[in-house]
């Protein structure tokens, strides 16, 4: 296959209306034809209602719903690039990402509608907006029901593909391997989230990497509760059920009794999640293990699990195969995964790499070191992502020779399996989710009130590491944790917000001036 929308023909064609995707909240049924079918309808909406030519960004901010899958794939049909936005970020930091990938159209929630309003107000917003799941669309925005409707009576956009079997016509577009499919933000250390470019290429590689990997088979019910704004979702489970023909279950609730419900109902098989998820499980009270016993594999990544939860699951599921797994919105997603053998042998590996992938730890020159050596972990294959968006500088500093070096420090054995032993740029991981110290230092020094700051992660059983942070006022100025936190409250998500800020008179620097983090801690 050259692309996703060829992947999407290949489905419909292979698997009709069998049922590809079911919202476990309202349990609305999505077909592998009907998803092709609504997704023709809006990307013909967007090309004749509003105008969006190929190549344009539209942006997304949804939680996990089944309507993502059609607005997905409506945008590739209309030759542009999809761009999901975490549905946690609050205005300022939503309204940079549409502003900064320059979208042609939004799509919106209720539950993300107050902070996008307030963006696209800031940003005097006069595009589409595009509202999903609303009983009645807000002022100025027009219902997805209504675009369905639009896009069915609008002349079809026309789709190059061989296996494109819904008749429509002449061919117009058709994406390569190389063009860019999606453009999914990423926090940097310049204290501004940049957009990982991947292509088509990139994710019909991570279906492979994803198969060989995790061993994700046809037969199998996917319970998709990871977000389909990040790469797990969107690019390991999503388009490898679709190639496989298997179900999908979506649901944005990651409540321990709501997934062994979800589970128990749907007899889900395989079951992809951060620590924080599978920790609260392992320790749910009165766990009926009878609900679920259809699992046959669960797959956790984003953060250090500890062994005490491995060994508790072990216990609880001793037929369920456990994977842990390494993966970047830089690589895709699959970069490394660690089998079911090795999850208590090897527990604080995060694995191998997959066929395709290659891996090297490097020191500061970009030389390769041997196994046992401690550097900068690098991967270079078809999974690395084809440059960051209108950020060449930032390109060629992640990606030399090919090779693009993550910022977590490692070590590799000589049979290959990877340690992590830290993160070069300080990167905290909060219950799986990306936090840069720089990017809640720069949110902190915004109060008047406050000269300097330091920010940190520390420990947590339950979320693998939480933000931690330390200030050093401006003399003659005042301001409590309270106050403090209630000006950092509406600035950023819930899980960059520090856990506790403590004030210091200075901070502890090393001879050269550089904040000892590790002092703090």
């Amino acid at each position: 296959m050259t692309n996703l929308v060829e992947l999407l023909a290949f489905a419909a064609e292979r698997f009709g209306t069998r049922t590809f995707a079911v919202d476990a909240p309202s349990g609305r049924e999505l077909s592998f034809s009907g998803l092709k079918e609504s997704s023709a309808c809006i990307a013909a909406a967007l090309r004749e209602r509003f105008g969006v030519a190929p190549g344009s960004h539209v942006a997304m901010l949804l939680p996990n719903c089944v309507e993502i899958l059609p607005i997905y794939f409506g945008i590739l049909r209309a030759g542009c690039v999809f761009v999901p936005i975490n549905a946690r970020l609050k205005a300022d930091e939503f309204q940079f990402i549409v502003s900064d990938c320059e979208a042609q159209a939004v799509f919106v929630h209720p539950a993300t509608w107050k902070p996008a309003r307030e963006a696209l107000k800031t940003l005097g917003w006069t595009k589409p907006v595009i509202a999903v799941g609303f009983d009645t669309a807000p002022e100025g925005t027009i219902a997805l029901t209504e675009l369905l409707v639009v896009g069915r009576a609008a002349k079809p956009v026309q789709i190059k593909s061989e296996r494109d079997a819904d008749g429509l016509g002449s061919p117009s577009y058709s994406a390569a391997r190389e063009d860019v499919a999606a453009i999914i933000y990423t926090s940097g250390t310049t204290g501004r989230p940049k957009g990982a470019m991947l292509t088509h290429g990139n994710i019909l590689f991570n279906i492979e990497s994803t198969i060989a990997g995790h061993g994700l088979r046809e037969s199998d019910v996917h319970l998709l509760i990871v977000p389909l704004f990040h790469v797990t979702g969107l690019n390991t489970i999503m388009p490898t059920a679709l190639f496989q023909g298997s179900p999908m279950i979506v649901s944005a609730s990651i409540d321990p009794e709501e997934v062994v419900e979800i589970v128990a109902r749907y007899r889900c098989t395989t079951f992809f999640g951060v620590p924080t998820t599978f920790y609260l499980l392992a320790n749910l009270r009165d766990l009926k293990i009878e609900m679920l016993a259809s699992l046959r594999l669960i797959c956790y990544s984003g953060a250090p699990m500890s062994p005490l939860t491995i060994q508790r699951l072990r216990e609880l599921f001793p037929r369920v195969e456990l994977h842990n797994f390494y993966g970047l919105t830089e690589t895709t997603s699959v970069t490394t995964v660690l089998p079911d053998s090795e999850a208590l042998a090897r527990a604080e590996s995060v694995g191998v790499a997959p066929p395709g992938l290659q891996l090297a730890v490097m020191d500061d020159h970009d030389s390769a070191l041997p196994p046992g050596e401690l550097g900068e972990l690098c991967v270079k294959g078809p999974g690395v992502l084809k440059g960051y968006f209108k950020r060449p500088d930032a390109t060629a500093e992640a990606i030399r020779e090919g090779w693009f070096h993550t910022g977590d420090t490692a070590y590799m054995d000589s049979e290959g399996y990877v340690f992590l032993r830290g993160r070069k740029k300080e990167m905290i991981i909060v219950a799986g989710e990306n936090v840069y110290p720089i990017e809640v230092e720069n949110a902190i020094c915004a109060h008047p009130a406050v000269q300097e700051a330091a920010v940190f992660g520390r420990p947590d059983p339950a979320l693998g590491e939480v933000v931690h942070a330390a200030a050093v006022l401006r003399p003659g100025q005042t301001v409590s944790e309270r106050e403090l936190r209630a000006f950092l409250a509406p600035r950023l998500a819930g899980f960059k917000q520090p856990r506790t800020i403590v004030f210091l008179e200075k901070l502890p620097r090393n001879p050269s001036g550089k904040v000892m983090k590790r002092d703090l801690k």
